[in-house]
């Protein structure tokens, strides 16, 4: 949450947060007096989908624009709106120019995301090496997204040369801070044995936490591996193991429950039907 005024807290603070009508409202009143905080707050509100309000990109980036630039975390969230749209029209041109004032007015998260569209050419022209030293400062600033992002260009080798060590490191900063998408690079790390001894263990383990901090396709991850586990040959003979299997159910079942990816949706039911299959075989047995 952004820094709020005083008015705002006391919103927070004094009406039932299951009354999300009267919060906005009273927000909405705030804003029209001239409180910024306010306007930043019904955005996020909006964008995020907090205080059990429907998500709403359009009417979110619309409190963020008529901030007017005068809230470094308003800028930065109007720079996303550009960037990735949904509700908004998209202009990267505008989203480089919007995260440059933000990161020049020292919003921390603004630093990387003007650094990666410098990387990626994306709004204009391509500056690989000063996008990625500002990704690396912010990352040695503890910005967890940039430590994220930085880890993730050492780990493809983007714009520098390929350091998994060096790039499982910052991961591993930046899930102090449950960033999801650190955990879920962090979990392939050691799945794939990338500078590490391959441990599905370990993997599984940040899979699960990528998942709880808000990733959902992280939860079929974690079914594989509880699949993998429960079913095996060794010797030529096969190996089943029931509470892997009903782990790896559960797993899948919150794939369909959560990840909107049509195609990992039907693969998590057809892994279903089979595991299902699997331990009709051991209850007969």
């Amino acid at each position: 949450m952004s820094e709020m005024s005083a008015n705002v807290a006391a919103v927070f603070d004094d009406t039932n947060p299951e009354d999300q009508n009267k919060v906005i409202r009273e927000l909405e009143r705030l804003a029209d007096e001239g409180d910024d905080s306010a306007l930043e707050m019904l955005g996020e509100i909006f964008a995020f989908g907090v205080a059990g309000a429907q998500r709403d990109r359009g009417r979110a980036c619309g409190y963020f624009l008529r901030l007017g630039g005068r809230r470094a975390d308003g800028l930065h969230n109007l720079a996303n709106c550009y960037e990735f749209g949904g509700g908004w029209p998209k202009d990267l041109a505008k989203a480089r120019a919007l995260y440059r004032r933000a990161a020049e007015a020292g919003y921390q998260q603004s630093i990387c995301a003007y650094g990666n569209m410098l990387i990626k050419g994306e709004g204009g022209a391509q500056d690989a090496s000063e996008g990625l030293r500002l990704c690396r400062l912010s990352a040695v600033s503890g910005d967890a997204n940039a430590q994220t992002d930085y880890g993730g260009y050492l780990l493809m080798g983007i714009g520098t040369e390929r350091n998994p060590e060096l790039a499982r490191f910052m991961f591993e900063q930046a899930v102090v801070q449950e960033q999801r998408n650190a955990a879920f690079l962090l979990a392939q790390i050691h799945q794939k044995g990338d500078g590490v001894p391959a441990d599905d263990e370990e993997a599984r383990k940040w899979f699960e936490r990528s998942y709880q901090w808000g990733r959902p396709d992280a939860a079929f991850q974690v079914g594989l591996i509880h699949a993998r586990r429960g079913y095996s040959q060794k010797d030529g003979e096969t190996v089943l193991r029931p509470k892997d299997l009903r782990k790896a159910l559960e797993w899948f079942e919150a794939t369909l429950r959560d990840d909107d990816n049509p195609k990992t949706r039907e693969d998590a039911r057809g892994l279903i039907e089979n595991v299902e299959t699997l331990l009709e075989r051991v209850t007969s047995q």
